[in-house]
């Protein structure tokens, strides 16, 4: 997928409590469930869905799956094949991952501006030190030199830039309502590995 991108130098330094990567904060933390789906091509892409206590995670990256669910103070680790799965007990560090994510920046300084992508204009807010979702890994030195523009249609997230260096990284946003209970359960053809 290539994304065509033009710029707009029109920018002006804002407070965070007033953005709208604030706003989403807000609306995730006080829905009991929904699903934040990341894709920068068919290669890469982070579907995340959180419903009530539990957590579903599917991750492409780099051609390679990995499936996690979040539940019941455990997380688990699902591999397709064989089908079996792993118990990490006491887990739940990505629980609350978007709006974890989120939260680091939320109140930040950002800078506004207007961007077209695939040929559309779209409004951004551009936080500086900000890589929290970008696919590559990068050293801390590279995070601290790292922009993240957030892109909006009307109040919806449609789009997230990361610039490190010379590098840009643009993927595609999907924020839903629509939550199925079967992702958070372990098919019964899965067998559990013994640590």
């Amino acid at each position: 997928i290539i994304w065509w991108i033009t710029s707009t130098a029109n920018k002006t330094t804002l407070e965070g409590s007033s953005s709208k990567v604030n706003q989403l904060y807000s609306e995730l933390t006080e829905k009991q469930s929904y699903s934040f789906k990341t894709t920068l091509d068919d290669k890469n892409e982070i579907f995340y869905a959180k419903k009530e206590n539990k957590a579903y995670i599917n991750t492409i990256y780099q051609g390679k799956k990995t499936k996690f669910i979040i539940k019941e103070g455990n997380t688990y680790f699902l591999v397709d094949d064989p089908k079996e799965y792993y118990t990490y007990h006491n887990n739940e560090v990505d629980l609350e991952k978007i709006v974890l994510q989120l939260e680091t920046i939320k109140e930040n300084q950002y800078t506004q501006g207007k961007e077209k992508i695939e040929g559309k204009e779209y409004p951004y807010e551009e936080y500086e030190g900000v890589a929290e979702f970008l696919m590559k890994e990068i050293t801390t030195a590279e995070e601290e030199t790292a922009k993240t523009r957030f892109y909006f249609m009307k109040d919806q997230l449609v789009y997230i830039k990361t610039m490190v260096g010379d590098y840009q990284e643009i993927l595609k946003v999907e924020v839903s309502d629509e939550v199925e209970d079967k992702w958070f359960e372990i098919p019964s053809e899965y067998k559990e590995v013994a640590e």
